[in-house]
């Protein structure tokens, strides 16, 4: 049994250089192989300990990459959002102005969009022809032309606000974002037209210059004041009560304002695009020369100076320096 004991035990002996006793120690051998196990268990343990931090490091290097990735992105698809909204309140001012200018104009629907194609069509360079012998009646016009309409904004909007499975979420947004620039050109260009027709339709005469009724027209016709002969009358007479307000049919600028012969007090308004106006007869002046008018505006009262057989309003439009019919521009009372 001791000699077992003796097999299961080292025996560690110190001999020191001096005569001094030889010491021994005995470690029982399951000590010696415990000490062994827990070495290399620390080992293995320090091992995997290393390991996991180099690759947490690791991990956290990456992170902080994505992060300041994402930061990058984020900051980009804010400033994208922020310029596609400021494109579409953009997009969205001008249909609404748009909208109202026809509106109000109530513009000819065919023409303003031949118009609106021809200016597409030439780079932003409409002819002249467009706009000779305009009308500007009928309903207010959908402008649905030059990729100008709901449909596109409602296909922006699917493609803003939805999500597809490829291109990402900076590749819609850039495609969204070339969506809403290719269109604001095109609704600028519209609203360029359309300003054109306001100016036009602002100086176009469409109102009637006074109350009454008209006792003499347009054209070839016996001389009131002669008792034989005919005459070309290039305007028409209005009919009225002595004093009554004398109206501008159309926004321009006063050019003449005095006395002339046959005419007596005349009053002329230049309204622009070749369009003017020529009041006669009046009893009193409202406005000087130079001064700016609005449609409807006062400007004389009725009377009978100069040559006449009594009180009206002899009324004349002018179209690019000639008399043309004033009953075709005489549309609203």
């Amino acid at each position: 049994m001791s000699s077992d004991n003796n097999k299961r035990c080292f025996t560690v002996m110190i001999v020191p250089h001096s005569e001094e006793a030889t010491y021994s120690l005995r470690i029982p051998l399951y000590l010696v192989q415990a000490a062994v196990v827990f070495l290399v268990l620390g080992v293995t343990g320090f091992c995997v300990l290393g390991y996991a931090y180099l690759k947490a490091s690791a991990e956290a290097r990456e992170a902080e990459t994505l992060r300041q990735l994402s930061r990058a992105q984020q900051e980009e698809i804010d400033t994208l959002a922020v310029e596609t909204q400021r494109m579409m309140e953009q997009v969205h001012a001008i249909d609404d102005l748009v909208e109202l200018v026809t509106d109000r104009l109530e513009l000819d629907k065919g023409e303003l969009e031949d118009a609106v194609q021809n200016q597409s069509a030439e780079n932003n360079s409409a002819p002249a022809s467009v706009y000779n012998n305009h009308t500007f009646n009928g309903s207010p016009p959908t402008l649905n032309h030059a990729g100008i309409t709901a449909d596109t904004l409602r296909a922006y909007d699917s493609r803003y606000s939805g999500s597809t499975s490829s291109g990402g979420v900076m590749g819609r947004a850039a495609g969204n974002l070339a969506v809403l620039q290719s269109v604001i050109p095109d609704q600028v260009e519209v609203l360029d037209v359309v300003g054109d027709y306001m100016d036009r339709a602002e100086a176009k005469p469409s109102i009637w210059p006074a109350r009454g009724r008209i006792i003499s027209g347009f054209g070839v016709r016996r001389i009131p004041y002669a008792s034989s002969g005919y005459q070309f009358h290039t305007g028409v007479d209005i009919l009225g009560s002595h004093g009554s307000s004398i109206w501008a049919t159309a926004s321009g600028e006063v050019v003449f304002a005095s006395y002339r012969g046959s005419f007596g007090n005349l009053v002329i308004i230049d309204h622009g695009y070749g369009y003017e106006t020529h009041y006669a007869h009046l009893s009193g002046f409202a406005v000087s020369v130079g001064e700016e008018v609005e449609k409807g505006q006062t400007i004389g009262y009725m009377g009978a100076t100069g040559r006449t057989t009594g009180t009206h309003l002899h009324y004349e439009v002018h179209r690019n320096g000639s008399p043309v019919n004033p009953s075709s521009y005489l549309k609203e009372r």
